[in-house]
């Protein structure tokens, strides 16, 4: 009893330690790379549409930017809300091989800390199940022919190989479990089981199905036997349409070496070899060095039990851990805590790069637009200085012009003004002088009667009047209009530097 308490306090206290560690759980940085790239594409988004506003309204404007850029940058809010709408829905996917057997659905089961997929002896898992997260209390499954959401309990007879009810191998059942009860699950990490890869020949087609999203693959192979052809094959033809696939190799039922403790290390490299050696020579993913770290041997099935416990809080039934089973669990917790490492990695490389290189390409095309519409700006800025210079420099000189007019004809006039004077005067006093003759003109008798004195002033008056007038009149008009249509000239002169 004192050492199952004991094994029980040592098993508690590594658990506590591999608690510890996860609490710093690498798959933060996908949930981090998310929220970060969703708020960029909120940025981008937010860019793409203050351009499209900008170019809207100046598209009417000097040819500054042409229809056909203004519309581009309109495109682009459509694909960026595509991009947004698939970075929502984007995931971290984990696909599990192996032979039939091999404890695959123990496995995920043990990852989950909850037995949920199938598993057992023989032929077990008869299709491809998803697990998946999701914000709802309760789990439930959903098929690929509904959506109709069914209680868990109808796994083991949709998913068992042994049950009535069978779906075909290719189909995907989709296990939806609460994140609050798996942190795996709450970091955007959807698992997914396989058939054994030794019952059907269609891997071609699981590959397309299954694999091309995947972003870590897990080769749950059997520590009992070797890596057989079969497993090669398969991972073969995945890395013949994946450029290098992330893998780990899973050597499970590990627990079994505790029969045989003398073998035990031979075997182990044995298996490491074997391993790395298919890692590095055929698949050509990494080298021996990387390679080592991708290979892990553990026992699933004790990792389960175990985590059961656990999270009750009471103890393993004796006999059901093998000895140095403490070995096991650290390793299986090694490989969780690298496999998140590399998950984490891969997803944010997969997932995110192609959406940043296309936010790159099309913030790069908006600068180029925007940097042409500048350059245009530029231009028509330079040329409306120019013209204002021009303009400035046209008026500047017609000032100048009409102030040096201003001043002439001033003169002009002054001079005009003194010359009208001068003549006027000079022929007045010609005129007066020839006053006596104008008189002689004037052909009414005189009459000395007072009656009629009165009457002949005033005619004599009107008529020296008129005639002098006259006489001015035909000395002065011709100059007077000389010099009037001469200053009419200079005074239309202001008019001709327009």
């Amino acid at each position: 009893m004192s050492g199952l308490v004991c094994g029980l306090s040592e098993r508690k206290a590594i658990n506590q330690d591999l608690i510890l560690d996860m609490s710093s759980s690498p798959l933060q940085l996908f949930g981090q790379a998310k929220k970060k790239i969703n708020q960029i594409f909120v940025n981008v988004t937010s860019y793409i549409e203050e351009s499209s506003l900008f170019l809207s309204e100046i598209a009417c404007q000097d040819n500054i930017v042409s229809n056909s850029d203004v519309q581009k940058v309109s495109s682009f809010k459509e694909k960026v809300s595509g991009i947004c709408d698939v970075l929502a829905r984007n995931h971290m996917k984990v696909a599990f091989f192996g032979r039939t057997s091999n404890g695959k659905s123990t496995t995920i089961n043990a990852m989950l800390r909850k037995k949920i997929l199938p598993s057992g002896i023989g032929h077990t898992t008869n299709c491809f199940i998803q697990v998946e997260g999701s914000d709802t209390s309760d789990g439930y499954i959903l098929t690929d022919d509904s959506q109709i959401r069914k209680p868990l309990q109808t796994v083991g007879e949709l998913a068992h190989a042994l049950s009535h009810t069978k779906v075909k191998e290719n189909t995907l059942i989709r296990i939806v479990w609460p994140k609050d009860k798996c942190n795996l699950l709450s970091e955007d990490v959807i698992l997914v089981d396989s058939p054994g890869i030794d019952v059907s020949p269609n891997l071609d087609s699981w590959i397309d199905n299954f694999c091309l999203d995947a972003d870590v693959f897990v080769l749950v192979a059997n520590a009992e036997s070797t890596l057989m052809q079969t497993e090669k094959n398969f991972f073969l033809k995945v890395n013949d349409r994946l450029s290098k696939p992330n893998v780990f190799i899973l050597n499970n039922r590990w627990d079994a070496s505790a029969s045989e403790p003398e073998m035990m290390e031979e075997v182990r490299q044995q298996h490491l070899e074997r391993n790395v050696s298919f890692l590095t020579d055929e698949l050509k993913v990494y080298n021996a060095q990387e390679a080592a770290k991708r290979v892990f041997f553990v026992s699933a099935r004790e990792t389960l039990v175990s985590r059961l416990k656990d999270d009750v809080g009471t103890p393993t039934p004796t006999g059901s851990l093998q000895e140095g089973y403490e070995s096991r669990l650290f390793e299986f917790a090694t490989f969780e805590k690298k496999f998140e490492e590399t998950l984490s990695q891969s997803a944010v490389r997969t997932k995110f790069a192609p959406h940043t290189d296309r936010a790159k390409t099309i913030s790069r095309q908006i600068q180029t637009i925007l940097d042409a519409v500048h350059t245009s700006a530029l231009r028509k800025k330079q040329e409306c200085l120019t013209s204002k210079k021009e303009t400035l420099d046209k008026i500047d000189y017609i000032e100048k012009q009409l102030e040096l007019l201003t001043h002439e004809i001033k003169d002009n006039i002054k001079q005009m003004v003194d010359d009208v004077h001068n003549n006027v005067t000079k022929a007045l006093n010609e005129e007066i002088r020839r006053l006596p003759t104008l008189i002689d003109e004037f052909e009414r008798p005189f009459h000395p009667d007072p009656s009629v004195l009165q009457v002949y002033r005033k005619d004599i008056s009107t008529f020296l009047e008129e005639g002098l007038s006259r006489n001015l009149y035909s000395r002065l008009d011709s100059n007077l209009k000389k010099d009037t249509t001469v200053f009419e000239f200079l005074m239309a002169g202001p008019a001709c530097l327009c």
